[in-house]
């Protein structure tokens, strides 16, 4: 009996670190959340037939952007675009939401691209191009409150914010 009680200790110790060390650091950090939205090709589906892409790029691009939310509540947007021309460097932003009747242009949205939202530019190696782009929106600020265009730039064609017909990909930033 004695050399049972004797282990009482030792055994409790040993649980106690089996406890502790299955314990994992993330198990206290709250869980932190992310979404993903699909793009199809401009065919003028978002604002109309006469906005459709007009140009030589093939027609099988898409995008897909996933917005996560980071540590500090901030959002993080990841574009990957599929079936990309090799060597052409895309365009790609966010242009907030405006009254066609107050734009210079009849634009729906302001045609100065907003770099708080999304604004890179990226290169494909192959046929995938993939960019990050850390917002200056909380997480719940760009899903529930911004009013902004995803636009992807035809990058064999002049760049231009006004010309809808040029863009490949055009659709509302995270909805």
């Amino acid at each position: 009996m004695k050399n049972v009680m004797n282990k009482i200790p030792l055994l409790m110790a040993l649980a106690c670190m089996i406890i502790v060390s299955s314990c994992n650091k993330e198990d206290d950090e709250p869980m932190l959340r992310s979404q993903v939205f699909e793009y199809s090709f401009n065919d003028g589906q978002l604002v109309g037939p006469a906005t459709s892409y007009v140009g030589e790029h093939p027609r099988n691009l898409s995008a897909r952007m996933e917005v996560m939310e980071m540590p500090n509540g901030m959002a993080k947007i990841m574009v990957t675009l599929n079936n990309t021309m090799a060597g052409q460097m895309y365009m790609i932003h966010a242009h907030d939401m405006a009254d066609p009747d107050t734009t210079p242009n009849g634009t729906p949205y302001n045609e100065t691209p907003n770099a708080n939202v999304l604004s890179e530019m990226v290169t494909p190696q192959g046929t995938t191009a993939m960019v990050e782009h850390l917002t200056m929106l909380t997480y719940d600020q760009l899903l529930q409150e911004y009013d902004g265009f995803l636009v992807v730039h035809d990058p064999t064609q002049p760049l231009s914010t006004t010309d809808l017909t040029t863009y490949l990909i055009l659709g509302v930033v995270a909805r």
